[in-house]
């Protein structure tokens, strides 16, 4: 741990101005000398809305073309090493900025990071490999690097047992991933993935479909001891939820579910050595079959996306980027409290692409029972495209006594707000909220 009088610095990779914030505001309270710099992607310039006076509070801001740039990576790790204070810690925020992070950390983290670690928290198939010889349970899988290639992809189907899911293998969001029943089937998808533009790989990984509940682990690490560890179970898997319109997670109370808390930790306790874990945010999903045998599926060093962080802030009485901050600056966290027993939150986008024309009115959400927090990531008047799993609109964060009644409350809530676009046909709208429903999800064991 650096010495509290020791000057440091402290990069974020990609715009996220809650940590930004967080990390200058705790700075500022306890006059520790640490800088802040901040490695900005010349998009996150152009299309986001960026606070400039957050900004100037920090150290020195770079910007770079890309991510997957290593020249201009280079040059900022160079730059950094000579006119500032030792780096103690790089984070990154999401997918697209792992492996520019991961590089930055090479360079200017010298005894901390191994090559092969950041690219395997990247492309799921070194993942799958490292995390398997730990002696954990994966799903069999192949490597698709040539999409179009249908011999290779009758060949991959051939060696594994359908049900089958391709996807990219650097994907992030679960976004263009396909389940497939055959060789011939599984041909025309790889063959038709629409990669996201920011995607420079076009590899593909297929492997076997694991049936069950999606479980995740969000949690906080410092010097490899967990300082928080969050079990949450999706209503609906991932790959369904444009189908159901049921999006959502509840948060699992480790006094209710010790056994599954204990396994689930000696998981991580495999996985983090296999893949270098042991600073900041993790993020580990995790199939758990009928049987009860737990199926690993992938894990990202950063804080879960979508809904997941408001609903984790709720459950620990604190902003995830926060008690981030927290650990970067003091390696601890405050103590925790929470509103309600049990905590879970819900995604919800419209039924159909268009220009957004209606929205949940706060006076109806702050009259629902259960109801902690609301956050819109788009307004009126915004398009949805209605993209993938993880294309973001609407989020809600629901509170229970009792872990039935949450699930009860998130199926209600779901019922009953929505997103409505100009595309959307006004007696279809109104007939909606029976179909919004679904079937009911599983309770939460």
């Amino acid at each position: 741990m650096t010495e509290e009088n020791e000057t440091r610095t402290v990069v974020v990779c990609r715009y996220q101005p809650e940590l930004l914030a967080a990390l200058l505001d705790h700075d500022a309270r306890a006059s520790r000398d640490v800088d802040v710099c901040v490695v900005l992607e010349r998009a996150d310039v152009m299309y986001k809305s960026t606070d400039e006076q957050l900004l100037a509070r920090c150290r020195k801001v770079y910007t770079v073309g890309s991510f997957d740039s290593l020249a201009e990576l280079s040059a900022v790790a160079v730059d950094l090493r000579q006119a500032w204070p030792p780096v103690s810690r790089v984070c990154n925020q999401d997918e697209l900025s792992q492996f520019g992070a991961g590089y930055l950390r090479l360079l200017l983290q010298d005894a901390q990071s191994e090559p092969i670690h950041h690219v395997a928290l990247r492309d799921k198939r070194l993942m799958k490999q490292l995390v398997r010889d730990a002696g954990v349970p994966t799903a069999e899988f192949r490597s698709l690097p040539e999409p179009g290639d249908r011999a290779a992809a009758a060949a991959a189907a051939g060696e594994l047992t359908a049900p089958l899911v391709v996807k990219p293998a650097a994907g992030f969001g679960a976004s263009s991933t396909v389940r497939v029943d055959d060789a011939e089937e599984l041909g025309r998808a790889a063959s038709g993935v629409t990669f996201d533009p920011a995607q420079r790989s076009r590899h593909l990984i297929v492997e076997e479909f694991v049936p069950g509940d999606e479980l995740c682990v969000d949690a906080l690490w410092s010097g490899g001891e967990a300082l928080t560890f969050v079990v949450h179970r999706y209503l609906r898997p991932r790959m369904t939820v444009l189908e159901n319109a049921l999006d959502g997670s509840v948060i699992l109370l480790p006094e209710e579910h010790p056994e599954l808390y204990r396994r689930l930790r000696e998981m991580h306790s495999r996985i983090n050595p296999a893949l270098g874990i042991h600073d900041g945010p993790s993020h580990l999903e995790v199939f758990e079959r009928p049987d009860g045998e737990l199926v690993f599926s992938e894990v990202a060093s950063r804080a879960g996306g979508g809904w997941v962080q408001d609903m984790i802030s709720a459950y620990h009485g604190h902003s995830t980027w926060s008690l981030v901050a927290e650990t970067v600056l003091t390696g601890g966290v405050p103590a925790f409290h929470r509103a309600f027993p049990h905590i879970g939150g819900i995604s919800i986008r419209p039924a159909s692409p268009g220009v957004i024309t209606a929205e949940p009115a706060d006076t109806d959400l702050q009259a629902f029972p259960g109801t902690i927090a609301w956050h819109r990531r788009r307004r009126i008047g915004d398009r949805a495209r209605l993209m993938g799993p993880s294309d973001w609109y609407f989020f809600v964060i629901l509170g229970a006594d009792t872990a039935e009644g949450l699930v009860e409350t998130c199926v209600r809530a779901a019922r009953t707000f929505a997103l409505r676009t100009d595309a959307e046909d006004t007696s279809a709208v109104a007939s909606k909220p029976s179909d919004r429903e679904g079937r009911r999800p599983q309770s939460t064991r």
